[in-house]
């Protein structure tokens, strides 16, 4: 019996033996997802992939090791997945340096080993949660809508609040005060409807509203110190297109800015930023700053001016000892481009500004045109991040903790279901590393999984107060 012949019967009947008689090939190996040449956090889960068989492949194996040293396991394929412990055994050993995929598949009796896939594993951690809420890619169901939590370290998966315990009513706008699992509130609409603001494991159901404004409150974002939280209160309509590539618009009627003190109940609001003519919308804080970024457009008058609607970037102060604004300024003017903007995002540190860029409009999970973009306020410099957006939609974004790495939702997979990505971000070059996708234990999950992952916010930790989460929701 031919040492390959055998060698191919201890993998199929052992799982675990090596290939000990192969020969190298240059031809790369193909591996679900695409998991080469990106840097990983050192906390991050086993990244299971699928090999992709040649036509004539019957097997394959991969091993798995740091780079220049034996592999630390060896796993048949083609559906490698990994057992979590061991898997951080290695990237302990590996941080600040290469770990590889080496791929060997069998075809014709021949066993080819081919080109290492490599990747780098960072001394840095992620955050090890992640918030999101699952929704059908249409939006138009709400049967079947819950915001759920992620242990990035493993594959563990539990609901923060599903919608089938009140009435299968919508939740939406998860936020977070400085990835705080502790300081955080949610939307809940219809018959139990309101704001859920969590802080300190106490739950309070309120349901901000300034008396001078018409709308209620909807897109949040926390001051990092854990009291204010910034609204804009949109009054918001959809478009439902008959055929074409964007199916649905949301869009802005009107649109103003709210502060609302989450320990008195009181909202704060003024002229300059809530005005007949114009919508302000989308906005966040600047931390270590009284400064307000927000996204601003001409109101929207009827379907025709629609593809006419284009914001632009904007900023404001507001005082939160005197509770006084200060007075608007343009940022990027992205009319002017011809574009629009939409979720801005700070980096910790408050130095770099990411946001969405689109050809109009201000909901850009519907346009696959939309790209990330990146303001480093030191400098002024502003890019699109060719190094991570793709040929689809590229959207909602959030920073980790320690400024490091960020998770935003794309639909570079099939079009039409937003997967959450996660690139490494390296603050001194304002560069990104290459994106990967939310690794899952069944490495061809993201094929059958229908619902679209939406609003991936970073997290320092679990919430651990669900069930006061709900009891607030149906009780207060």
């Amino acid at each position: 019996m031919s040492a390959v012949i055998l060698a191919s019967l201890i993998v199929s009947s052992c799982g675990p033996g090596r290939v000990s008689d192969f020969t190298p090939t240059d031809t790369a190996a193909e591996i679900y997802p695409d998991y080469a040449g990106v840097t990983l956090p050192v906390n991050i889960s086993p990244l299971n992939f699928y090999i992709v068989l040649p036509d004539n492949a019957v097997d394959s194996q991969a091993w798995i090791g740091i780079e220049g040293e034996e592999p630390d396991m060896v796993i048949s394929g083609p559906s490698i997945e990994m057992d979590v412990d061991k898997w951080h055994e290695l990237l302990s050993k590996a941080a600040g340096r290469n770990i590889y995929f080496r791929i060997f598949t069998l075809s014709d009796g021949l066993w080819l080993c081919h080109p290492d896939i490599i990747n780098s594993v960072s001394t840095d951690a992620i955050d090890p949660y992640m918030a999101y809420r699952l929704i059908y890619p249409g939006y138009e169901l709400w049967n079947r809508v819950g915001i759920y939590q992620r242990n990035l370290t493993n594959f563990d998966q539990t609901p923060i609040m599903e919608n089938k315990n009140f009435d299968k009513n919508c939740t939406n706008c998860h936020s977070f005060a400085a990835n705080s699992p502790d300081t955080m509130m949610l939307h809940v609409r219809g018959s139990h409807g309101g704001t859920l603001v969590s802080k300190g494991g106490v739950v309070k159901k309120h349901k901000p509203k300034h008396p001078d404004l018409p709308n209620n409150a909807t897109y949040p974002t926390w001051h990092p110190d854990g009291r204010f939280i910034i609204f804009s209160t949109n009054n918001v309509g959809q478009a439902f297109h008959t055929s074409g590539y964007k199916p649905i618009e949301v869009f802005d009627m009107s649109a103003d800015l709210m502060v609302f003190d989450t320990e008195t109940g009181e909202t704060y609001t003024h002229p300059s930023v809530a005005t007949d003519s114009l919508c302000e919308t989308f906005p966040v804080w600047c931390p270590g700053t009284d400064e307000i970024y927000f996204c601003r457009a001409k109101n929207f008058n009827g379907v025709n001016e629609l593809k006419q609607m284009r914001y632009d970037l904007w900023a404001t102060t507001f005082n939160r000892d005197s509770k006084t604004w200060g007075e608007p300024r343009p940022v990027y003017e992205a009319s002017a481009d011809s574009m629009s903007v939409s979720f801005p995002r700070f980096s910790p540190d408050g130095r770099y500004l990411l946001f969405t860029r689109s050809g109009y409009g201000n909901f850009s999970i519907w346009h696959p045109e939309s790209q990330l973009v990146i303001i480093d306020t030191a400098t002024g410099q502003m890019r699109e991040l060719d190094e991570i957006n793709s040929d689809d939609v590229d959207s909602y974004h959030s920073w980790s903790s320690n400024g490091r790495w960020v998770a935003f939702s794309s639909k570079r997979l099939d079009g039409t279901t937003a997967r959450p990505f996660i690139a490494a971000f390296d603050p001194s070059t304002g560069r990104f590393g290459k994106p990967f996708v939310l690794p899952q234990q069944d490495p061809l999950f993201y094929d059958d999984f229908s619902l679209t992952f939406n609003i991936p916010e970073l997290i320092k930790g679990p919430v651990t107060n669900a069930p006061a989460l709900l009891d607030a929701t149906l009780n207060q």
